[in-house]
């Protein structure tokens, strides 16, 4: 006996009898689904089908949501509960449908529908769409024969806004979650050291001593939205060992490099770069700080690196760019 008959017994007895709210709407529910799949059921015994395929239902642009698909699987265990007729698991209905690459139920496809249906010995496809009102949620089901993909038969109820149902409605509506976050600054690169400023990134990826010479490797990338000139000065850009001593750039070493060249860089492009120092008389060292002064893009501007060692294991701190 149903939810409702049960009321109407007890209220025709003349016993005081209070239901929730909440078990008013849920009992409505539930006999609202059973018409919907009565309909449904009505539908294919009148075209003499007695397997169906549900679909998943859309929502009235045409579009699978969760929401729909709780429907179908709604509609279609109370079809399979009535027992009268037999339905297709959906999720093999699913799964052939992709395999077969099956997008739609319609004349245009029919040859693969029929296929489809072969697979899943389906008489019948049930189709459904879904329209939220104030009264409830309006659900309109199609039974579309797979011979021609014509429809056979149609059912429609409405059912409350209650239970899951009434649940999944509210996640739907929730407005969407817009997380607002300050511009994150890029993580540092790899490497023995690095300087960043608002037009470009420079980092050290290594020091090698040879021949008297120290040979840094560096690559620089374009952080601007324009093209950019990096240049430095070549006297001024120098090493300075642990020990004091400065290391210097010769012209000859570097007729090509970064300080008499310089890079030309498009918008987010990196370039490897090298520079040669040579070691003053009787050096020794194993850790430098690289002052760079630069010539371009920003004019005058100073910035040092500390902790470049020759062997690996030591990541330099940046130093901010001190003015001239």
């Amino acid at each position: 006996m149903s939810m409702i008959r049960l009321v109407l017994v007890i209220l025709g007895l003349g016993l005081p009898f209070w239901i929730p709210t909440s078990l008013w709407a849920t009992a409505n529910y539930e006999e609202g689904l059973k018409q919907l799949a009565e309909g449904v059921i009505a539908g294919a015994v009148k075209a003499k089908k007695q397997r169906l395929a549900f679909l998943d239902f859309t929502d009235s642009k045409g579009n699978v949501t969760p929401l729909g698909q709780f429907l179908a699987e709604e509609v279609g265990t109370q079809v399979l509960v009535a027992g009268e007729l037999k339905v297709a698991e959906r999720t093999l209905v699913r799964s052939t449908l992709k395999k077969l690459h099956v997008s739609q139920i319609d004349p245009a496809h029919a040859k693969a529908v029929r296929r489809a249906a072969k697979a899943i010995r389906a008489d019948v496809f049930i189709s459904g769409s879904y329209l939220e009102t104030p009264e409830g949620v309006q659900v309109t089901t199609k039974l579309i024969s797979p011979l021609n993909a014509q429809m056979v038969g149609a059912a429609r109820g409405t059912l409350p806004k209650a239970g899951p149902l009434g649940e999944l409605i509210k996640e739907a509506n929730k407005p969407p979650v817009v997380k607002i976050e300050g511009p994150k600054e890029p993580p540092l690169p790899a490497g023995l050291g690095s300087h960043r400023n608002e037009y470009y990134e420079l980092a050290v990826q290594s020091i090698e001593k040879q021949d008297g010479q120290a040979k840094l490797d560096l690559t620089i990338e374009n952080r601007s939205p324009r093209d950019l000139k990096v240049l430095c000065l070549l006297q001024e850009t120098m090493l300075k060992d642990e020990h004091g001593a400065t290391w210097q750039q010769g012209v000859e070493e570097n007729r090509e490099g970064l300080c008499m060249r310089g890079l030309e860089l498009s918008p987010r492009e990196k370039e490897r770069a090298v520079l040669m120092f040579t070691a003053p008389p009787d050096a020794s060292a194993s850790q430098f700080t690289l002052q760079y002064h630069e010539k371009s893009p920003r004019r005058d501007a100073v910035f040092t690196i500390e902790g470049l060692k020759i062997a690996s294991g030591v990541v330099a701190i940046p130093v901010n760019p001190e003015p001239q």
